[in-house]
C-alpha cells in the first residue's frame, strides 16, 4: 500500500507540473553493464557473469519563479541497499531541492536533499561514474547526497574563485535519526583555462563511543579534508588528481587492551583519458586507499582501464576491466571485466 500510495503521488506531482505554465524540463540516465569476474575474494564468486543495471535516474527539473528553481530527481539500480523487499529494482529519492537564485549577488541558496560539495567537481571531471565513483565516494567518506541547506557561488566576477557551504544531518538520503551534523565547505580556484583545483574539508558531530578498556564515554566527531586538480585540454585529454585524509576521534581499539585511540585514514587517486577520434577515448585510473594508517595489511588499490566507443553523441559503449588488490588477501583479487553501456535522455 505504502509503494503504490508513493508512485501515484510522484504521478500527481509529474502531472501538476505538466499542468503548469512553465513547462518542467525532463531528463534521465542509464548505466549498467555486462560483467565477468574472472578472480573474486569470495571464491564462490569466481566465473559469476550477468547483466546489471547500477544506476537509473529520471529527473523533473522546473521553474518556478524568475528567481527560485527545483529539482525532483528518483534513483534506482540493481544493489543489494536499493532492492525492494521483494529483490525488485528500488526506487529512491535522489534530489528533492529547492534553489533560490541570486539570494544577493553572486549566490544562491539551496534547501533540500541535494549534493555534497565533496566530489561534485570532481565527478564532473572525471565523467567516467558510469564506470567507478570517485575515491571519496567509492569508500564511504562522504554522503553524495545530504539534507540541509547549501549557500555557494562565485566569489569573483568571472567565476575564477568560487565557494559552497553546506550545513547538513549527515543522514544522507535518509531521515535524521539523531541531533549530530557535518558542516562542509569547499573552495575551488580556477587560475589558468582548463586548469581547476578544489579545496574540500568538513567536520561532523557523533555521539560519545564507549570505551569498554577504560570504561569512559570519549568523543567521536571526525575531520576530512581533500585537494583536487584537474587539467583538460578541451576534448583532446584529461588529467585528475584526489587526494583526501580523514581523522575520527577514538575509532578504534589497537589490540583488546589498548584504550580507543584516534583512526587516520587517506587516499589518492589519479586518472586521465585521451581521445584518439571523435568516436574512441582510452580510460585509465589506480587508487589507493588506506582506511587506517596505524594498522597494518587493511588498505587497497583500485586499477581500472577502458576504451570508450561513443556510438553516438549520448551513448557510450566502454568494454573495461577493474582491478582490485587488497593487502590483507594475497590469494585473490576482485576482478571484474565488463562492457559497460551508458546513455543519457
Amino acid at each position: 500500500m505504502g509503494i503504490k500510495f508513493r508512485y501515484i503521488s510522484v504521478f500527481i506531482f509529474i502531472c501538476s507540473l505538466l499542468s503548469a505554465q512553465n513547462q518542467p524540463k525532463f531528463s534521465g540516465l542509464m548505466f549498467g553493464d555486462y560483467y565477468y569476474y574472472s578472480d573474486n575474494i569470495t571464491p564462490a564468486n569466481i566465473n559469476m557473469n550477468g547483466f546489471q543495471f547500477r544506476r537509473i535516474y529520471f529527473t523533473v527539473d522546473y521553474s518556478i519563479a524568475e528567481n527560485f528553481d527545483t529539482r525532483f530527481r528518483l534513483e534506482s539500480d540493481q544493489s543489494a541497499n536499493s532492492n525492494t523487499g521483494g529483490g525488485k529494482l528500488g526506487v529512491m529519492v535522489k534530489d528533492a531541492y529547492l534553489k533560490w537564485k541570486e539570494i544577493f549577488s553572486g549566490s544562491d541558496l539551496v534547501v533540500g536533499i541535494s549534493p555534497t560539495p565533496a566530489f561534485e567537481v570532481s565527478e564532473a571531471a572525471w565523467s567516467y561514474r558510469s564506470l567507478e565513483k570517485t575515491i571519496l565516494d567509492l569508500n564511504g567518506i562522504v554522503s553524495s547526497r545530504d539534507f540541509g541547506i547549501d549557500l555557494k557561488g562565485r566569489l569573483t566576477e568571472g567565476g575564477s574563485l568560487n565557494y559552497w557551504l553546506k550545513f547538513s544531518n549527515n543522514s544522507g538520503n535518509g531521515p535524521e535519526t539523531d541531533k549530530y551534523k557535518r558542516y562542509a565547505a569547499m573552495i575551488q580556484i580556477k587560475p589558468l583555462d582548463g586548469f581547476q583545483a578544489t579545496i574540500y574539508s568538513d567536520y561532523s558531530a557523533y555521539s560519545q563511543k564507549n570505551d569498554v578498556v577504560t570504561q569512559q564515554d570519549k568523543e567521536n566527531n571526525a575531520f576530512v579534508g581533500a585537494l583536487f586538480l584537474n587539467y583538460q585540454q578541451q576534448s583532446e585529454f584529461g588529467l585528475g588528481f584526489e587526494a583526501f585524509i580523514k581523522s575520527q576521534q577514538n575509532n578504534y581499539y589497537p589490540d583488546p587492551t589498548t584504550a580507543l585511540q584516534n583512526q587516520n585514514g587517506s587516499g589518492i587517486s589519479l586518472w586521465g583519458w585521451v581521445s584518439f577520434s571523435d568516436i574512441l577515448r582510452l580510460v585509465g585510473r589506480f587508487d589507493s586507499f588506506d582506511p587506517n594508517t596505524d594498522r597494518a595489511n587493511d588498505g587497497n588499490t583500485m586499477i581500472l582501464g577502458g576504451l570508450d566507443f561513443k556510438v553516438a553523441k549520448n551513448v557510450s559503449i566502454i568494454p573495461n576491466i577493474q582491478i582490485f588488490n587488497y593487502q590483507n588477501n594475497s590469494d585473490h583479487q576482485n576482478i571484474s571485466e565488463r562492457v559497460t553501456f551508458y546513455f543519457t535522455f
